[in-house]
């Protein structure tokens, strides 16, 4: 069951619970997943809930209808390596266009097991959850919701992560900085929730990146972000033997 007393909706709460059973693998690809009847009852929540909390799972592109059958985990995508040391920041910076993130929000969050295994994490340890977005000429392009220990962020402040940034702000406490990500990228209808934050029309198609990022002792931070397609695009150099 999930509490009506705590600060974020229960649609907010019904989100994480399912995002949670896909990314542990608890919901497996191909598998049906409980009927709409069968959450509500569950989670003691509206069918209403249900339905808003699924419909942004299926344009997220984790779950799919099929028509009489019910809601199944989607199959993994085709997946293509591509090794670069390429930053989106910087590649901007370059090209001379300014570009500046906007606090959503900063909390301070239990983590998920999946998150607390990823993490590695002891008992009792939390993670800052940041959400932000980035703009170009007080457009938005990007929204994105990152995932860090709170032990690499002890007493930040939401003037700090707005001023100085999130690398940075994890250097200057415990000397760790990204040598590595892995990213995996697809394209997706944006969830409501997230269009509502970006200023973007119901069913725009977006890109949705998942972010892991390595320091020299372990992952510092997990990152799931949506592109607007019309601002981001990706040219891919192909060349004989790589």
């Amino acid at each position: 069951m999930l509490d009506s007393n705590l600060p974020v909706s229960l649609q907010y709460q019904l989100r994480e619970v399912l995002f949670e059973k896909l990314n542990s693998g608890e919901w497996k690809a191909g598998e049906m997943i409980p009927s709409e009847h069968e959450l509500c009852e569950e989670y003691g929540v509206s069918r209403i809930t249900v339905r808003e909390v699924l419909k942004e799972l299926v344009q997220s592109g984790y779950l799919k209808r099929k028509q009489g059958k019910g809601t199944f985990v989607s199959k993994p995508s085709v997946e293509a390596t591509l090794v670069s040391n390429y930053s989106l920041s910087a590649d901007l910076k370059q090209k001379g266009i300014s570009s500046e993130f906007k606090l959503i929000s900063l909390e301070v969050v239990d983590p998920s097991p999946s998150k607390k295994e990823f993490f590695e994490l002891a008992d009792g340890e939390k993670l800052f959850e940041i959400i932000r977005t980035r703009t170009i000429k007080d457009e938005i392009y990007a929204w994105e919701k990152a995932y860090v220990p709170e032990k690499y962020l002890k007493d930040l402040t939401e003037e700090e992560i707005q001023s100085k940034g999130l690398y940075p702000s994890i250097k200057e406490r415990t000397g760790l900085y990204p040598i590595e990500a892995e990213e995996k990228m697809e394209a997706v209808i944006c969830p409501a929730y997230v269009a509502k934050q970006m200023n973007l029309p119901t069913n725009t198609a977006v890109f949705k990146i998942k972010r892991n990022t390595k320091s020299m002792n372990g992952y510092i931070e997990k990152c799931e972000s949506y592109l607007v397609g019309q601002t981001y695009n990706i040219k891919h150099i192909i060349k004989n033997g790589i």
